[in-house]
């Protein structure tokens, strides 16, 4: 069945295909197939403005090395940045904090981060290889409208041959706060985001008038484990 563009059985397919490939020595983690990290790092580290144009940007090691499309490729009229140079120190510390998390060695793949407007949504995907072990940070927002991230947890089966299903995964809604973190196994969790809220305010004559210039900001850090079935992605020299 596909709703809009997404194939939604390709998506069951590819969650039956992949839960369970990315075993750790955290039980919650891998029984839920994510967690919630509180003040996992500092946000004005992260924090920055909106950039003045939107689309996409793919930078080079310098913050005057980059390209520019005027269409970010995921998330229609946002603005998305792949590697962005001031992030990769903290690309590296964050895997050490994740790596105490779920007592496993990670490789550092690679990252970008994402400004959404109002009215724009993150569609139910699950994630390419290099994405196996994910944390999404939130960063800041002028939005008082508070806007979760959507995670299904695994189904559970009769048994190993995963003919039949048990108990079904649940849809969960995590908010996080500037600082806050929600690390996820990409490739076997499907994720998404609702449409971001519009809001409004009252004009001085009574008339409701949307606010404009709202955005959300976060930051997506991926990694492979070590000793996983895609430690080939390690640099994201694999993108598969």
């Amino acid at each position: 069945m596909t709703m809009g563009n997404i194939d939604i059985e390709a998506i069951a397919q590819h969650e039956l295909i992949n839960s369970g490939s990315s075993p750790t020595n955290n039980q919650q983690f891998d029984r839920d197939g994510y967690l919630i990290l509180r003040n996992l790092w500092d946000p004005q580290d992260l924090f920055c403005t909106p950039p003045e144009k939107k689309g996409q940007y793919t930078y080079f090691g310098k913050l005057d090395k980059f390209s520019h499309i005027s269409e970010e490729s995921q998330v229609n009229g946002s603005t998305s940045r792949y590697f962005y140079p001031p992030y990769i120190y903290a690309h590296s510390q964050i895997r050490l904090k994740l790596e105490k998390v779920i007592g496993k060695k990670l490789y550092n793949t690679y990252f970008y981060d994402r400004f959404y407007n109002p009215g724009q949504e993150l569609k139910i995907h699950t994630d390419r290889a290099a994405c196996e072990i994910s944390v999404t940070v939130h960063v800041s927002t002028n939005a008082k409208t508070p806007w979760p991230i959507w995670i299904k947890t695994p189904d559970v089966y009769e048994d190993s041959s995963k003919t039949v299903i048990k108990k079904e995964g649940e849809k969960r809604s995590v908010l996080l706060n500037p600082g806050d973190g929600m690390i996820y196994k990409g490739c076997e969790r499907p994720h998404w985001r609702e449409p971001m809220a519009h809001e409004y305010e009252r004009t001085w004559y009574g008339m409701k008038k949307e606010k404009q210039g709202l955005y959300y900001h976060q930051v997506f850090f991926h990694y492979v484990l070590a000793d996983g079935l895609r430690a080939q992605c390690a640099n994201d020299m694999a993108k598969i």
